[in-house]
């Protein structure tokens, strides 16, 4: 039976750590730098990449969950390593003996960290919600949260390593609010008697049009990856390059409709758009997408042009040679470039470039 897989993506890792220098020059400027690695490092594979994130420049690394700090920590060295979403459920010793800092929102997940580390030192970082609402301690309970923490503090069980808050970025002058919000809740807490080493509210969208957000790190998520956090630039635009591009062969032509099967559909993670819309590319010719199936796509042969099965075509990630964007797909199918990258499922081969 042949195994040859009708569809793979690349990632180039030399592309990721031009990124990564780029973000750390332009973004992060004279704060630290932490690379988000969340969600298999958005689809591009969270080992080479947090190595490769490292190896460029990024003092630290993010992810959403204790699990997956656990599971990268072998691959991050002594980097700090910071997971915010937390569960009543979650092993909070696990992230002790791996050296994940957490971001704490919540008193419940203070006391949680007493009971199950009583005699660790677990790094975490106190979230104050600026009015974004994803999670972190609102206003009112700000007090009592960091009271309790230097309580702990003081009794060795936490170190409050950090204070932070993540923004909206739906306008520019909403992100300020934000930001003078954080500040308040800064005083408070130092009133209160904390001495956090760094404060830290920006991603790549603040930290490119609000560079006083920048602080003492700045968290770079999808910029890196090369694929625009905004709509009005592109990730080239603002130095970037694509990382991740998508592949498939040609597994069959139908000379007499002018089309031909090409191996990759959304059952591969590949996100439908709506019939007749788009384009992939072979070599440098722009073919038409005419729909997307479950294990394939059709696209169309322009008069003239034949192509034959096991040709390669190029749906999206190599701009250079006339495909989309990550950004166009994303476009196509009413979402974010995140979600194109992001969605890629876990069978699907990667080929790192290294």
């Amino acid at each position: 039976m042949d195994m040859t897989p009708t569809c793979w993506v690349t990632v180039s890792l030399p592309a990721f750590s031009r990124n990564v220098a780029q973000a750390s020059q332009t973004l992060a400027g004279d704060a630290r730098l932490m690379v988000a690695v969340k969600s298999d490092a958005y689809g591009h594979g969270e080992a080479e990449i947090a190595h490769a994130a490292l190896e460029a420049g990024a003092h630290s690394l993010a992810v959403l969950d204790i699990e997956s700090g656990v599971r990268l920590r072998p691959h991050a060295g002594d980097a700090m390593l910071l997971a915010w979403l937390l569960s009543p459920s979650d092993d909070f010793s696990a992230a002790a003996h791996a050296g994940v800092d957490l971001g704490i929102s919540g008193l419940w997940q203070l006391e949680k960290l007493s009971r199950e580390v009583p005699e660790g030192c677990v790094s975490v970082h106190l979230k104050i919600d600026t009015g974004l609402h994803r999670n972190g301690a609102l206003p009112e309970d700000w007090e009592a949260l960091c009271a309790e923490a230097l309580r702990l503090e003081q009794q060795g069980v936490i170190q409050v390593r950090a204070l932070w808050s993540h923004l909206s970025d739906t306008s520019l002058e909403e992100n300020r609010r934000s930001v003078a919000r954080f500040h308040t809740a800064v005083d408070e807490a130092r009133a209160i008697g904390l001495r956090p080493e760094l404060l830290h509210i920006a991603a790549s969208a603040a930290a490119t049009d609000l560079p006083e957000s920048r602080l003492d790190l700045v968290r770079v998520g999808i910029s890196a990856y090369g694929v625009s956090p905004f709509d009005d630039r592109s990730a080239q635009d603002m130095g970037f390059e694509p990382v991740m591009s998508a592949h498939a062969s040609v597994t069959s032509v139908d000379i007499a409709r002018s089309e031909a099967r090409i191996g990759m559909g959304y059952g591969h993670g590949l996100l439908p758009v709506p019939d007749n819309t788009g384009w992939v590319v072979h070599n440098t010719q722009r073919l038409s997408l005419r729909t997307v199936d479950t294990d394939h796509c059709v696209i169309s042969m322009p008069e003239g042009y034949l192509l034959s099965p096991g040709d390669v075509v190029t749906l999206w990630g190599q701009p250079q040679s006339g495909s989309p964007r990550a950004e166009d797909w994303a476009a196509w199918a009413r979402t974010i470039g995140d979600e194109v990258v992001s969605a890629m499922a876990l069978g699907v081969e990667h080929r790192f470039i290294r």
